[in-house]
């Protein structure tokens, strides 16, 4: 594109204004389709980000194991308490307070709130609440 100004250039002055405008003319012509092209592209890179929020939300919702974005996107009260229950696998709030050196109330409360996220489960065995991530081989069976 450059070029063809250097060439509009060094027609101008031998050229008439009618031929300048409509060389000028074409030149936005080929900007406005590259500019409808961008658009495009943009909107197509939208409509991906849109369904990979959708399934991340879908994926918290089914209790599906959280990825790295859905974990980078938590708060870090909340993504303490899921890392360390990847170190434990299976524990009550006690067990994950231990771990994570905060208060055993406050771990209670944000387990329960992943679990109303869709990213824990848990089970009550006797009288003990274990809080667990929910693997992919655990969902099949």
């Amino acid at each position: 594109m450059h070029f063809e100004v250097l060439d509009m250039a060094v027609e101008e002055t031998n050229s008439k204004p009618e031929f300048i405008l409509a060389k000028t003319l074409s030149l936005f012509q080929t900007i406005s389709q590259q500019l409808d092209l961008l658009i495009s592209i943009n909107e197509k890179m939208l409509e991906t980000q849109k369904e990979f929020l959708q399934e991340s939300n879908a994926r918290a919702g089914n209790g599906v194991s959280p990825d790295t974005l859905s974990l980078l996107s938590l708060p870090s009260s909340l993504r303490k308490t899921v890392l360390a229950l990847y170190k434990l696998q299976k524990a009550t709030a006690e067990d994950i307070a231990g771990e994570t050196k905060r208060l055993r109330g406050m771990e209670s409360a944000w387990a329960n709130q992943l679990v109303r996220l869709g990213y824990l489960k848990k089970i009550r065995q006797g009288r003990k609440i274990y809080f667990f991530i929910e693997s992919r081989q655990e969902t099949k069976e």
